[in-house]
């Protein structure tokens, strides 16, 4: 026993290295949806061009320029989520829910004194772009197609103790959920790969991404409005995947029928054991745990107009300058294996170790977005509203201080991710003093395609808004947005987990005019 510690010791000196950031990391903020007011999550996020929002912001800016008058909006609400996971035939449906913040803006209006119809607006808001709270669990019964035959096989790909990856196969042989056959110069596993075994993977994610902008517009004879916004977003990301896999059926033992002779119910029996080895007296279950924590902020610049046609008609574009985030990850991994000898005492393995720190520091750069926006209002009563936006993900991309670091994932993003179409459509109907508002946003897919298949996002509204003599307004919105994904759960293992995801939004606001 003393020997395998001493070498799992050096095996880990050998083989550290940081936490490898990937392609998720980049795409998972470059994928905003619709965030800001309940007006404007109510209208699909289509008011690039009807504008007099303070989301507009986060949008197109020069949208802002519509205001007349002085505005201050603050948004909340509650936010439910329902994620199923089908793996192997298995449907797993996995509630949650929690309190949400929405947006919150002041915009200020001011005329010039010699033409009342050139104002200048200057707003502040902190509009919620991303909302990461989640949990999905994946659970089944498999026999090959588990963590444990994973590491396994990825151990055997890399041939030496000094090659196993730290933070994963390595925390297998160290918590003797796999060990090493020196005779026949390969890894096996203490879990019989003939042999059933129950899993479980849950999947929990919180967090958020807020931006803060400063935003600048201009109404030039109530025909032009320019603006720009500099966006501050800040991220705060958690995520905690916790693997299990047990022996249901007590079908893999070893026992003792001298202290230097044992049976062993494994099908194709185990390698020559250390005395150690058949002392923990087979499998029972193993616990694998990966957790990182994200934080950082960034910076952009957004610039956009907007037209007025006619007093029917609005048409606007905007473009965003690309996204730098400056991210730091904290993260661990863990591995407990028990066995039959004592179930409540478990083999425990730990990447980092408590004397290194698991700590990356990178950034991320999304792609850049543009779009078009239009209105239509009929009679001063109706507004019919779309927009629709493009981005290329494959320009997103890693970087840190050293560039090499991550070539090979850039390549990857590059190559993997496409350019999407976004669409936003909304209406709104004005029934003094009560507004009536419904709104669709269809998100494409960054594998490219438009509308179908897995990946793509879309989120349907509906709301009501209520302004009053005192210059007081409410607005309450019911938003639901759905998608479908794949999740593979093993590098070495095509089997696919097929995701449902679902996230319903009611949200409240209190605004006075002013």
């Amino acid at each position: 026993m003393i020997k395998k510690y001493v070498i799992a010791a050096l095996c880990m000196l050998s083989s550290f290295a940081l936490l490898a950031q990937n392609d998720n990391d980049a795409l998972r903020y470059s994928r905003v949806g619709v965030g800001g007011s309940p007006r404007y999550i109510a209208m699909g996020g289509a008011m690039g061009a009807l504008g007099g929002d303070v989301s507009c912001a986060a949008t197109n800016p020069g949208a802002l320029g519509i205001y007349r008058r002085g505005e201050m909006v603050y948004s909340g609400g509650l936010r439910f989520t329902y994620n199923t996971a089908g793996f192997q035939g298995k449907n797993t449906g996995t509630p949650d829910g929690n309190f949400v913040f929405s947006n919150f803006g002041a915009a200020f209006a001011s005329a010039s004194d010699k033409d009342a119809t050139k104002r200048n607006i200057f707003c502040v808001s902190n509009t919620q772009l991303l909302n990461f709270n989640s949990l999905t669990q994946i659970t089944n019964s498999s026999t090959r197609n588990t963590l444990a035959a994973d590491m396994t096989r990825l151990a055997n790909d890399a041939k030496t103790l000094s090659a196993l990856n730290s933070s994963y196969e390595y925390l297998g042989y160290a918590s003797y959920i796999m060990d090493y056959d020196s005779a026949g110069n390969r890894f096996f596993s203490m879990v019989d790969p003939k042999r059933s075994v129950s899993l479980t993977r849950n999947l929990a994610t919180s967090g958020r991404m807020n931006e803060v902008n400063f935003s600048l517009a201009q109404s030039v004879d109530d025909k032009f409005y320019f603006g720009g916004s500099l966006g501050i977003p800040r991220v705060k990301f958690e995520s905690t995947t916790t693997h299990s896999e047990a022996d249901a059926n007590d079908s893999m033992r070893i026992g003792l029928v001298t202290p230097t002779s044992y049976t062993s119910t494994y099908v194709d029996g185990l390698p020559a054991l250390e005395s150690y080895y058949t002392d923990l007296l087979g499998f029972n279950s193993l616990i694998y745990k990966e957790y990182f924590k994200t934080t950082g902020y960034g910076l952009n610049l957004k610039i956009g107009g907007v037209y007025r046609v006619s007093s029917e008609l609005r048409l606007g574009a905007y473009f965003h300058t690309p996204t730098i985030l400056y991210l730091t990850d904290t993260y661990y991994y863990t591995m407990n294996g028990y066995f039959d000898k004592n179930t409540s005492t478990p083999k425990e393995a730990k990447f980092p170790t408590e004397e290194q720190e698991g700590k990356s520091i990178y950034r991320v750069i999304t792609p850049m977005r543009y779009g078009i926006n239009s209105a239509y209002i009929i009679n001063k009563m109706m507004a019919i509203a779309l927009d629709v936006e493009r981005v290329n993900y494959g320009n997103s991309s890693i970087t840190s201080t050293t560039p090499s670091d991550f070539t090979g994932v850039n390549a990857v993003i590059k190559s993997k991710y496409k350019t999407a179409t976004n669409i936003r459509i909304g209406t709104e109907l004005n029934v003094k003093p009560v507004m009536i508002r419904a709104g669709y946003a269809m998100y494409g897919s960054p594998f490219g395609g438009i509308f179908k298949g897995p990946f793509d996002r879309q989120t349907a509204s509906v709301g009501i808004g209520i302004r009053t003599k005192s210059n007081l307004f409410f607005d309450i919105t019911w938003a639901k947005t759905f998608t479908k994904e794949h999740y593979y759960m093993y590098s070495t293992d095509a089997v696919k987990t097929d995701l449902s995801l679902t996230n319903t939004n009611f949200l409240v606001a209190m605004g006075l005019k002013f």
